[in-house]
């Protein structure tokens, strides 16, 4: 039973994905809740669906808080199985599509998933998974059927993932706890693999409260998200939020430059998402007939762009939040301060220090470390991974990266991120993986990734090599070797060999000093090389 509950601040013990998608299904289930090119999902049709899957994955002999992996493109059925596997108490681990070989090992042999819900398109990436990875999958579900495709060896049944949906029978829901982990986000590093992020459900709920309170979210709102229904932004910073207000989520298959206007006129939307880079690309286009045709008020999470607001007559706006955390800095809609990432949120605390944990002044920059007030309103440490979870929690304030000033009333003003960290096309890239695979190479002896500045807010990546003695060895030659074994999201578009690196006293490479004397003028670039 769901009380009336203010959607800003929902209680702890009510912040449970199962009793609230019943509620919705029950009180008004005939309202518009998901809208996927073309087609829509009321409340009432989304809960027979997510239960449905419920029953087939229960058949299926998984136990409460087991993981099963999501391999799944934008559309209905990452969310259905999503909800489900929050009805069951299981863990949802959502992963980017983009991954293959050894970035997709990691979150699989990690959690030791033994289910696991693919795209068609996305089948043929099982077979780059290492032979005890894919052999310890019971079974593996299929989004579009598994008539015509090669099926890699190793899971012990594939099955079309309608087989799943058992629309008669029992309730399968399961008695949740706000505490139960849901999600299992993994995130890129610097200095090690991808990191499982622990999310339960008071987390989840946190940041979608966060989110609300940013936007003015509200029923009558329609909110349009062409980002990856497989990161936080557009799951729980879109269709959560849009369950707890009962408003209208459309889910675009991906951003298009070029369509991003006309989607957001076609479907009356009010709210959007963007990602830090989104208003410099569109703001590139030449004028069309629909920049000023549509409804939204809102584009979230952007930086100011003052023409940008002018020209297309909708507020930017931007907060702070991070998997690891939700939604910690924010303007409660509709109050705003120019080029401010917001003020600090009530359930947590906020410190700018500098390098060694010591408080900034007021007007002086330093890295943001913050605590929460409530409990299990961030992560529960990341999975498997004792030490980078201490590490991250040093000196009892769990430390960003990232570098900011406040003014004397309270704002924060984002600076700048880590300077080791790689932000591309709106992921997080780990340098770590790239130079292990680079290291790989026969001829290579020492390597570093690092980020390049492709724009605000976006890099591309460069790789700098040390060749072993008498390696004959060109960046072409490295490059397309590299091809072959990373993801093209990774794959660095700058190359450059140097005779030494630059090390500290304990053998780790300089990076900084690397990215400060920026690209050399002999640095091969790809793109010159290959468009694509």
């Amino acid at each position: 039973m769901i009380p009336s509950f203010d959607p800003t601040n929902i209680p702890l013990e009510h912040r449970l994905i199962g009793p609230l998608l019943a509620w919705r299904a029950r009180e008004e289930g005939d309202r518009c809740f998901l809208t996927f090119e073309g087609r829509q999902w009321s409340f009432a049709e989304t809960d027979r669906q997510c239960r449905a899957l419920a029953r087939g994955m229960l058949a299926r002999g998984l136990k409460t808080q087991e993981y099963v992996a999501l391999l799944l493109p934008n559309g209905p059925e990452i969310i259905f199985a999503w909800f489900a596997c929050a009805l069951l108490r299981l863990i949802n681990v959502p992963l980017n599509i983009a991954l293959s070989g050894r970035q997709l090992d990691t979150p699989l042999r990690d959690t030791r998933a033994r289910a696991m819900i693919v795209g068609r398109d996305q089948l043929s990436a099982l077979a780059s998974l290492a032979d005890d990875v894919r052999e310890q999958l019971d079974w593996v579900a299929v989004v579009g059927g598994i008539d015509g495709v090669a099926l890699p060896p190793g899971p012990r049944e594939y099955l079309d993932f309608d087989r799943l949906l058992q629309f008669e029978g029992d309730d399968p829901a399961r008695e949740a706890d706000f505490r139960d982990l849901q999600t299992v986000f993994y995130t890129s590093g610097t200095t090690g693999p991808a990191k499982g992020v622990q999310t339960v459900n008071a987390h989840q709920f946190s940041a979608s409260c966060g989110f609300i309170r940013a936007v003015g979210l509200t029923r009558d709102d329609i909110l349009y998200t062409p980002f990856p229904l497989f990161h936080g932004l557009a799951a729980r910073l879109g269709v959560l939020p849009c369950l707890i207000t009962g408003a209208q989520a459309v889910i675009g298959r991906k951003f298009s430059a070029s369509g991003y206007w006309k989607a957001v006129t076609d479907c009356r939307a009010t709210v959007a998402h963007s990602i830090f880079s989104t208003p410099g690309i569109l703001f590139e286009l030449p004028p069309g007939p629909f920049d000023r045709a549509h409804r939204l008020r809102a584009m979230f999470n952007s930086h100011s762009h003052p023409a940008f607001e002018a020209r297309f007559n909708v507020r930017l706006v931007e907060a702070f939040s991070m998997t690891e955390t939700g939604f910690v800095l924010y303007s409660r809609w509709p109050e705003h301060r120019e080029g401010s990432a917001g003020r600090v949120h009530e359930d947590w605390e906020a410190l700018l220090v500098d390098e060694h944990d010591v408080p900034v002044a007021i007007g002086d920059s330093g890295e943001l470390t913050l605590r929460p007030k409530l409990p299990y309103i961030m992560m529960q440490g990341y999975l498997n991974q004792p030490a980078a979870t201490v590490a991250a929690f040093r000196n009892l304030w769990f430390h960003t990266g990232d570098i900011m000033r406040r003014d004397a009333e309270g704002w924060f003003f984002y600076m700048d991120r880590a300077k080791e960290r790689i932000r591309r096309r709106g992921e997080n890239i780990s340098s770590f993986e790239i130079e292990q695979i680079a290291g790989e190479h026969p001829w290579v002896a020492e390597s570093a990734a690092l980020p390049h500045a492709a724009g605000p807010h976006d890099d591309d990546i460069r790789l700098v090599v040390v060749k072993r003695p008498g390696a004959q060895l060109s960046e072409t030659e490295l490059s397309d070797w590299l091809a072959q074994r990373l993801p093209s999201l990774l794959r660095p578009r700058y190359i450059e060999f140097f005779d030494e690196l630059p090390h500290t006293p304990t053998s780790k490479i300089e990076k900084v000093k690397l990215i400060r004397a920026g690209l050399g003028p002999t640095a091969w670039d790809r793109l010159r090389q290959d468009p694509t």
